[in-house]
């Protein structure tokens, strides 16, 4: 099959790539960066450098594809001038155009949890927007939206307060298991949807494992070896700390209402609803422990 990549070499794209090139298929990755191009070809994948923000752009790649995987770029949080809710929507309009006019047939979408509202899922509701201007593709046009849950790489952030108070500062604290996911298993998921045969629309929720915040503290802090807190501040302190760093208004304010819904449930209401399409990954806590370690001795 001859597949199409966005998202350049990032932590889902690169080992999806490998994936696919280990199944003998032809790939070519989208890049915006002319550095990635080496790259790119030393894993025997075609590099196509533009950007995004080009219609004929698209167009042109995506021409001849059997299958498109589409992801956006992060969303620059500092900038106060960006609507974040429809940043996503934008690119996406975009994606739809350059999908009807190069003639693909079937594409699979990075989204994430809470892309099913754009209520009651704080921030992530842009995702709720991209999907929306993708589902106006016609219907010829197979469709797998994947939705895993937080990364773990999210943890990272973490980082400075464990080192100047051991502790994670944040304002909800998880009592049950909360689901988290592994880009190796998105990417996983991605290669299966992209070479699977179908046609319509269907959703994948993806998990790779269920971490309460104790066993956060229990497993991150065995891995640095030292112990860790969890201190929890109300969100409006959150919010004003996210401000203080320069976060924008909106991302600030999108970032503490996605902790509501944490403590809410309210951003996992469609999982619920649809536990047969959740994949569960192979990736634990534990593994990512390994990762997690790494950055904090650097």
């Amino acid at each position: 099959m001859k597949i199409i990549l966005t998202g350049s070499l990032g932590p889902i794209s690169k080992p999806l790539v490998i994936n696919l090139i280990d199944k003998g298929h032809d790939v070519t990755v989208i890049s915006r960066n002319t550095d990635k191009k080496a790259e790119i070809e030393q894993l025997g994948a075609t590099a196509a450098i533009g950007s995004i923000e080009s219609i004929n752009f698209l167009i042109s790649t995506f021409t001849g594809a059997d299958a498109v995987y589409l992801m956006e770029p992060t969303v620059d949080m500092f900038d106060p001038n960006i609507d974040f809710l429809k940043h996503y929507e934008k690119i996406c309009e975009k994606y739809a155009l350059a999908v009807i006019n190069s003639g693909v047939e079937k594409i699979v979408h990075l989204s994430s949890i809470g892309g099913h509202s754009d209520e009651g899922t704080g921030m992530l509701a842009f995702h709720y927007y991209a999907e929306q201007a993708l589902k106006k593709l016609p219907e010829s046009v197979a469709i797998t939206t994947l939705r895993p849950m937080s990364f773990y790489s999210n943890l990272l952030a973490f980082i400075p307060s464990i080192k100047q108070q051991n502790a994670i500062i944040t304002s909800y604290y998880a009592n049950e298991p909360e689901p988290w996911a592994s880009p190796l298993d998105i990417a996983e998921a991605a290669a299966e949807e992209l070479c699977a045969v179908y046609n319509g629309r269907k959703v994948r929720y993806i998990i790779s494992d269920e971490v309460s915040s104790d066993k956060l503290l229990a497993v991150l802090g065995k891995a640095i070896g030292q112990e860790i807190k969890w201190v929890t501040i109300s969100h409006e302190t959150l919010e004003e700390a996210f401000k203080s760093m320069g976060f924008s208004p909106q991302a600030a304010s999108g970032f503490v209402q996605l902790n509501e819904a944490k403590m809410t449930g309210t951003l996992y209401q469609d999982l619920i609803k649809h536990k047969e399409e959740i994949t569960f990954g192979k990736q634990k806590i534990e593994d990512f422990a390994k990762e997690f370690a790494t950055a904090f001795s650097n």
